[in-house]
């Protein structure tokens, strides 16, 4: 269960313009004030580091039950996605053409 940090985002990335609440960040960069977001960027950065492991050992286990599955249902994707790309140039193809033939009827038509 992730909860939401002081790194302003759920993702555990760092927010750009975090706010540290010290009145003097607003117009100038006191030492604090550096201080304090520089901690909360290592904190964002390390909340990151150990999500990216979880995601990890969890992308080898998905893989290792349900890769074989996945890899068959990939080819079918990328089968009909094939199927459907060449249907669309079939029909660009067609339609250029048309143009073409409207083209030269209208140009006909003003001799």
């Amino acid at each position: 269960m992730e909860t939401q940090s002081s790194c302003g985002r759920n993702d555990g990335g760092s927010s750009e313009h975090a706010s540290c609440g010290h009145e003097a960040c607003g117009t100038r960069k006191t030492s604090d004030c550096q201080a304090d977001h520089a901690v909360e960027m290592w904190t964002c950065a390390s909340h990151r580091a150990w999500k990216e492991v979880h995601v990890d050992i969890l992308k080898a286990k998905i893989l290792k039950a349900w890769g074989p599955q996945m890899e068959k249902t990939a080819d079918a994707v990328i089968e009909a996605m094939a199927i459907q790309w060449q249907a669309a140039m079939t029909q660009g193809k067609a339609k250029a053409e048309l143009k073409q033939k409207i083209v030269s009827i209208l140009d006909e038509s003003k001799k």
